[in-house]
């Protein structure tokens, strides 16, 4: 038996003559016929009786035709059953994020997996970077975005992102129209500080201590995001990463280019034992279109890196 003997028995049962069945797969009637003997005459017995003007179905072909719809159902079942992995309706997404991309970046990325996906599950999970590191690792998680340092065994960095901090100023700050803060500006300013052990604060206290110039924190804290809100309310300047200093844009808060330049680095992070699933690659190709519209392509640096990166003394 052969596929097209089969569709064209099955197109004669259902349109209910040859001419019918002949104009549905557009296929001649000759074509047709000839088509459903050849299998009569594989399967050993006479599906169809011809009379003059008419073909009637023998019980025999009426026995045969229940089976063959059965496997067309499975086919269709098949059919349904690719589209659905095609459009993730039974994959899950496992994320963790870092807090400051956690605000933003991935939500957004989420949303519009969504909005494409609406039957793929998803999970998110904020955690810190050295976390992250080990949940992707074990592969308890699908796709981490995690903070410099990364250098960690059984991770990849799929994409890496280096823009600059920022320096966060009230709008109504008589500075707030410069082009860019230096760090001997604020000498004279009611500093906000991250703290020293974290990444940001302990390059700022590197960058000091290089130029001789020291700053007085009059609050300190390991969130950037307590920072922005901090100088929202008017109580000074701070310098923050662009993640953070981004989402305070619209809410009375100026971010301008910090001197000295001090990277925050952070990439999206992925299992190197893992076999990659559409639901994956499809996230961290959105996530990519998202960091380069919130930062801007001149501040990226998007191609894997064969190493890992300078190791400052702790994970923000």
């Amino acid at each position: 038996m052969k596929f097209n003997q089969i569709e064209a028995y099955r197109a004669v049962m259902l349109a209910g003559s040859v001419s019918d069945a002949a104009h549905f797969l557009n296929v001649s009637q000759p074509g047709i016929s000839r088509l459903i003997k050849d299998l009569e005459r594989s399967i050993g017995f006479n599906l169809f009786d011809r009379i003059p003007g008419r073909i009637i179905a023998t019980p025999e072909g009426e026995a045969f035709f229940k089976h063959v719809q059965r496997i067309y159902s499975g086919i269709q079942d098949l059919e349904s059953a690719a589209n659905d992995i095609a459009n993730l309706k039974h994959d899950r997404l496992r994320i963790a994020s870092f807090p400051a991309a956690s605000l933003d970046l991935v939500p957004r990325a989420i949303v519009r997996m969504n909005s494409a996906y609406p039957e793929l599950k998803i999970r998110l999970e904020v955690q810190n970077s050295l976390r992250i590191l080990d949940l992707v690792s074990s592969r308890q998680i699908d796709v981490g975005i995690a903070a410099f340092p990364v250098d960690y065994p059984g991770v990849i960095l799929e994409r890496v992102y280096e823009p600059f901090c920022k320096c966060v100023l009230p709008a109504r700050h008589p500075k707030s129209g410069f082009d860019s803060i230096s760090l001997g500006d604020l000498k004279t300013e009611p500093t906000i500080g991250i703290a020293e052990e974290l990444t940001i604060g302990h390059a700022l206290v590197a960058a000091g201590s290089g130029s001789n110039v020291k700053i007085e924190n009059i609050v300190e804290t390991t969130s950037a995001y307590a920072v922005c809100r901090m100088v929202e309310l008017g109580m000074g300047v701070g310098v923050v990463d662009p993640l953070t200093a981004s989402l305070f844009c619209q809410t009375g808060v100026v971010a301008l280019e910090f001197k000295p330049d001090i990277k925050f680095g952070f990439a999206i992070v992925l299992s190197e034992h893992v076999i990659r699933s559409q639901a994956m690659d499809k996230f961290v190709k959105v996530l990519h279109e998202i960091v380069k519209l919130s930062l801007g392509p001149t501040r990226l640096d998007t191609l894997p890196i064969a190493g890992p990166p300078p190791v400052p003394r702790q994970i923000s």
